[in-house]
């Protein structure tokens, strides 16, 4: 729940509104759809807060939620995968980078995890959704022993200047790096390789049940949200289908049948006798029969 949307709301109505119009109205100031869209989440879990707590009316239930415009995800493509694997240059940031990538956990999982979570084929985090256990590769596990192998602090995996490495913190080194590999967007965080994470799983072959334990979403409609992304088997139906293939094939059709009118005609030429004087014309008629009946190719040509 977003407490400054909340606060927002409440400068307008020093009285909790009970009817559904005067939400409404305030809904209907709000010109950006996704801002609206953020404040219409709000009030919803505000009210059903009140509802369950207090067991006030709930008007916003009869309120239809502003439309949301659909956008992409922002994810990364493998070369952008490898330019950014390659830009880290320290122990710390390469076992964070290559722990993101190979696993798409979320950074407040990196940044909480322990020594004692690193098992021989997994890696132990506690998410939005409880404990989990996410496979990880020889590599990732390599770094992360010798990363901990430098380190006597604490029982944290992860440092930065002042102690345990924050969630804030994982932002940061990743899109330092994310710039350093000339990666560009609005997103430059680890949510970013989180998305690449789901995209590139179910391209390479997984499925989606899989994915959601991966990636800790209770929903599975949230994971479904990935399959979007993978456009594989639409890309090859397009290359297929596409009325501009079928266009260009029926050209070059077109193409080979009037040369082979011509050369007809070119043949009935040499077949031609002279000494006839010059003065009978001839008028050859070239016809192609198709779909549509016989169509002339060669209207009007005439030969002495």
């Amino acid at each position: 729940m977003d407490l400054s949307k909340l606060a927002a709301f409440a400068d307008l109505h020093s009285v909790l509104p009970e009817d559904p119009e005067p939400i409404e109205e305030f809904l209907s100031r709000i010109r950006s759809e996704e801002n609206k869209h953020g404040y219409y989440r709000t009030l919803k879990a505000f009210y059903r807060f009140l509802k369950k707590r207090y067991r006030l009316s709930n008007p916003i239930e009869v309120i239809e939620p502003p439309r949301r415009p659909k956008k992409i995800m922002a994810t990364l493509e493998l070369v952008e995968l490898m330019q950014l694997l390659y830009s880290a240059t320290t122990l710390r940031d390469k076992a964070i980078l290559t722990l993101l990538v190979d696993t798409g956990m979320r950074s407040s999982e990196l940044a909480s995890l322990r020594k004692k979570d690193i098992g021989q084929e997994t890696v132990t985090v506690k998410g939005k959704s409880g404990q989990r256990q996410i496979p990880i590769s020889d590599e990732t596990r390599r770094l992360l022993l010798t990363l901990i192998a430098q380190n006597d602090k604490d029982d944290f995996v992860f440092h930065g200047h002042r102690g345990p490495i924050s969630r804030k913190g994982v932002y940061r080194v990743v899109r330092a790096h994310m710039e350093k590999a000339g990666i560009s967007g609005p997103k430059l965080g680890g949510h970013r390789i989180r998305h690449a994470f789901g995209k590139g799983y179910l391209v390479s072959g997984g499925d989606l049940r899989s994915l959601q334990e991966l990636m800790g979403h209770s929903d599975i409609t949230t994971t479904q949200k990935y399959a979007s992304l993978n456009l594989n088997d639409t890309i090859r139906k397009h290359h297929t289908f596409s009325p501009l293939r079928a266009a260009r094939a029926a050209a070059q059709e077109s193409f080979f049948d009037t040369n082979a009118a011509l050369k007809e005609v070119e043949e009935i030429l040499k077949q031609k006798k002279p000494g006839n004087g010059g003065v009978k014309r001839e008028k050859i008629l070239a016809t192609k029969k198709s779909s549509y009946g016989e169509t002339p190719l060669l209207p009007g040509l005439s030969v002495e």
